[in-house]
């Protein structure tokens, strides 16, 4: 039969393999996202850019961003 002793020392095993599984799958999850992470990061720098190349222009913008009464010529 398995002494109290034993059951504890498989207790402990068990929480120390519990936060070992943890900290794996939180390590998972940063690495899957990283690259969706990096990409909305460029988006931000890309999206202030233009704003301030707006800005720099004279344009005005809406709070979405995008230029009042601007005509797009190409």
């Amino acid at each position: 039969m398995i002494g109290n002793d034993e059951i504890k020392e498989m207790q402990d095993h068990i929480n120390e393999m519990e936060q070992e599984l943890a900290a794996k799958k939180k390590a998972l999850r940063e690495a899957k996202y990283a690259g969706l992470r990096t990409a909305m990061q460029a988006r931000k720098e890309a999206d202030e850019a233009v704003k301030q190349e707006l800005k720099e222009l004279g344009i005005q913008t809406s709070s979405f961003g995008i230029p009042l009464d601007f005509h797009w010529k190409f």
